[in-house]
């Protein structure tokens, strides 16, 4: 049980680094221009795929990757 709750820790860590990492990409993107937030993404590890689609159509992303069922914390 140890092993799969230090396992959860581990990937929550990872989605709020990949998350922090995406929304400093949006702020590059803005300011600098897309490809500064996706070579700020590059060198973070984080797929530039994330901020291509953020940048799209950010109300319909965000609606469609609500979470459907709730995290049991």
């Amino acid at each position: 049980m140890h092993i799969a709750s230090s396992h959860i820790m581990i990937q929550r860590r990872t989605d709020e680094q990949s998350a922090l990492a995406t929304e400093y990409a949006l702020f590059l993107a803005e300011t600098r221009g897309v490809s500064a937030g996706l070579v700020y993404l590059e060198s973070c590890h984080v797929s530039q795929a994330i901020l291509l689609r953020a940048m799209q159509d950010p109300a319909a992303r965000r609606t469609s990757e609500r979470r459907k069922w709730q995290r049991n914390d």
